[in-house]
Parts: C-alpha cells; structure tokens; sequence
C-alpha cells in the first residue's frame, strides 16, 4: 500500500471530490482515479458508496480514514523532524464562528503575524455544527469554538479559557446597572437575539427552559455590531458572550444587568484531531494562545 495513494484518499475525503483533489495534489483525475481504484484492489473492497455521480464514504473507507489520518500525520512529522529548518512557515487553517473571527480573533492574529510572517491563514466560520464537520473532513487544521465542553476521542483540546454571556440594555433602559432582575421580568421585555442555531442562544434558552419559561425574540439578527447597535438605540435587550459586548460596555455604549439565580457560562476551546499530524505552525497559534 503506497503512502502516496493513502495521501491523494485523504485529499479525496476533505474535498469529498476527486477534481479537487487532483487540482490540489497537481494530478490529472485520472490519476486520482486510478490510485483509489488501487487501493480498493489492494484491499479488496470498495471504499466509496457511488449514487449516479455523487459519492460518500460507506463504512470501510471511514475505517481506512482513520488509519490513513495516522500515517500520513507520521509521514508528515518525520519529514518536519528530518529537515534542516525548523522554521514556522506554511498554511494554518482555522474553523470558528463568526462572533470570535471579527471581535476576539484580530489581536491575536495580529500578534501571530508579527512573529511568524511566513505563515498563510485561511480562516473559515460557520455554525458550530458546520465547524465539527470541517475539523472532521480535514478541511481545518483548528478549531476555535465557545461552547459547552466538548468531547471526542480523537479531539484533543489545546487551549481553553471560561467565558460569561452578559446581558445588555441601552444605558437610559430601567434594567441598567441592576443585580437582581427576576428572569421573568427580562422576558417580558423586548429581545434582540442570535439566530436559532447559534450556541450562546441556546444556552440561554436552555437556561430559561429549566424555570419552564422561554424567551421570544423579537429580532433575530446574525450580526454581533448590529445586535449591540440596536441595543444601543434602545430597540431591545440582548445576551452576548463578554468577549464581544467587552468594548462596548467600556465606552458606555451599552449597560449591563443581572438576572437573579442565572450566570451562563461557557469555553473556549481551541480543539485538533489527535489522529492528524499538527504543523509547526498550528503549534505556534496554539502557543499564542496559552501565552
């Protein structure tokens, strides 16, 4: 079984396409083709389950994944261990949500570039479900996600920080500044929320739900700068993670208030696959991140 027909699966799997592949490995498709046929004669078996011209991976080639993930990630480690430089160079891909990518992301980012230059940096965002599933077909290297703890065997968490969701009124709004707001009387209030699968709504929701009670929004915006200026304006209330609403609340835009009996909190978790070998690179972002 050649190594180099195991790489071209991989590539095959993240992209789900073998144009693609063949595009990013600088082969014809043919080429691709005939490699993976290779493989399911060497195995015996057939890897891909084809319906006219889509295809996925049935069980045997979930199974071979898992194994091709490890040796290509030990090809890859001894050949950065052999070279003659160790230089932080290459390509860093980086799943997360969009909130984190415009309002916690850039200062970091900014410190990683300055002292690692010759990095590219591709950074996707999605859903946290969408996320998962870019980390599981290879087509990030991190991922970068506020939620409740995560777990999975071939996951491995390399930085996690607590994070609190606070909740905002405009300054002139009667909750702004109180300690100890009853839950139902927030709800009775006009609220300017994520959109449905976002994961700090529902822990928010999940929160309400445990006193039998469920907040209805009357807006539901994607944009974090859009919630907190129309909270601003006094158009409602909203919860947010700190990190987002941490400028705001320092320039005076926006207040803080507290609901009695109910602190939401959440992590940052920073996660890799343990089966995927992890670049000096992804290393580097890692380590910024535990400065």
């Amino acid at each position: 079984m050649e190594l180099r027909n195991l790489e071209t699966f991989v590539r095959v799997c993240e992209n789900m396409s073998f144009s693609k592949a063949a595009e990013q490995l600088g082969y014809a498709q043919s080429t691709v083709t005939a490699q993976i046929s290779q493989l399911e004669d060497e195995l015996g078996t057939k890897l891909f389950d084809r319906i006219g011209k889509k295809f996925s991976l049935n069980e045997k080639g979930e199974e071979l994944l898992r194994y091709a993930n490890q040796l290509t990630a030990l090809a890859q480690e001894a050949q950065q261990q052999l070279s003659d430089t160790q230089a932080v160079n290459g390509f860093l891909r980086i799943g997360t949500f969009e909130s984190i990518s415009t309002c916690f992301l850039p200062p970091v980012l900014a410190d990683y570039v300055r002292r690692f230059p010759d990095v590219r940096i591709s950074v996707s965002t999605g859903t946290g479900d969408a996320i998962r599933e870019m980390l599981h077909q290879n087509q990030i290297d991190l991922m970068l996600v506020l939620d409740k703890k995560l777990y999975d065997p071939d996951w491995s968490c390399a930085w996690e920080k607590e994070e609190s969701l606070v909740f905002l009124c405009a300054p002139q709004h009667p909750f702004a500044g109180c300690e100890h707001l009853a839950l139902s009387e927030v709800l009775a209030e006009r609220m300017i929320l994520t959109e449905r699968q976002c994961n700090y709504r529902r822990a928010f929701e999940q929160s309400c739900a445990v006193c039998e009670l469920l907040p209805r929004a009357a807006l539901e915006i994607g944009s974090i700068h859009t919630i907190l200026d129309m909270t601003a304006q006094n158009l409602g209330i909203c919860v947010l993670p700190y990190f987002a609403a941490r400028k705001a609340l320092e320039t005076g835009m926006v207040a803080e208030f507290k609901i009695k009996d109910m602190e939401i909190r959440m992590k940052f978790q920073l996660i890799y696959r343990k089966s995927k070998w992890l670049s000096p690179a992804a290393k580097a972002f890692c380590e910024c991140l535990n400065m």
